[in-house]
């Protein structure tokens, strides 16, 4: 795991600059493109506190993928891989990236860096995921359902704002603190993988503390290209 700030700086970099080469298996020639964007909203008192202040509730860079058949990032009820434990205890989505090359049904895959518009190819069929750090946490993660969305309704591609199909996650792997005040948390911490191991597994999160809603935290729209938002981006 490596730290926030710089994990932030670097994917964010690497991405801008097309330095992080994509992981692509299969494509067509006559697949349709989507214009995808993961923004974070929140904003300065997103995320309350223990202490009654507020906070922002930032989204780390991450990675996303179009897959097809059985493949998935992870799966719910089973332990987290080192790779996703990477991601959501310290948003290095490097590793996790690395591993779903050898996945079957893998299209396409690599890192995103929140707000930055990226654009995918997809037939009927296919489904969208992604996966970023929670930052105020110690191992949460926000991502699509396991399976992912579809980016096609029969034949027809689906656009619009899919914030709804978000879902915030547990990863199972480390002791939960509470949410933006945790010392084991990323900006917080005093190194690399501190803080007491979980040794649960991944689920929906419900640790008992409190969270900000989905939609004060992420944005994800979806839009085939040649259509826009109503906000005309």
């Amino acid at each position: 795991m490596r730290e926030i700030v710089k994990v932030t700086t670097l994917m964010t970099l690497a991405v801008a600059t097309g330095a992080i080469a994509s992981a692509t298996k299969v494509q067509a020639a006559d697949a349709t493109a989507f214009s995808i964007t993961i923004r974070n909203v929140s904003g300065a008192i997103t995320l309350a506190l223990p202490d009654d202040k507020a906070t922002s509730a930032p989204i780390a860079p991450g990675l996303y993928a179009v897959v097809r058949g059985d493949a998935k990032l992870f799966t719910p009820n089973e332990a987290a891989g080192h790779s996703l434990e990477s991601l959501a205890e310290d948003g290095d989505a490097a590793a996790l990236l690395a591993a779903i090359k050898y996945i079957d049904g893998v299209v396409t895959a690599d890192m995103f860096a929140p707000g930055l518009p990226l654009t995918v190819k997809a037939q009927p069929g296919d489904r969208f995921v992604f996966a970023s750090m929670f930052v105020q946490s110690n191992d949460k993660f926000v991502a699509t359902d396991s399976n992912g969305i579809d980016l096609f309704e029969g034949q027809d591609s689906i656009a619009g704002d899919l914030t709804s199909k978000v879902v915030l996650w547990d990863a199972g792997t480390e002791k939960d603190e509470a949410p933006g005040a945790g010392p084991n948390q990323a900006p917080r911490q005093a190194g690399p993988n501190t803080g007491p191991d979980e040794r649960g597994v991944v689920r929906a999160a419900d640790d008992g503390f409190t969270y900000p809603a989905i939609s004060d935290v992420i944005q994800l729209t979806v839009l085939p290209r040649g259509v826009k938002s109503k906000s005309g981006s």
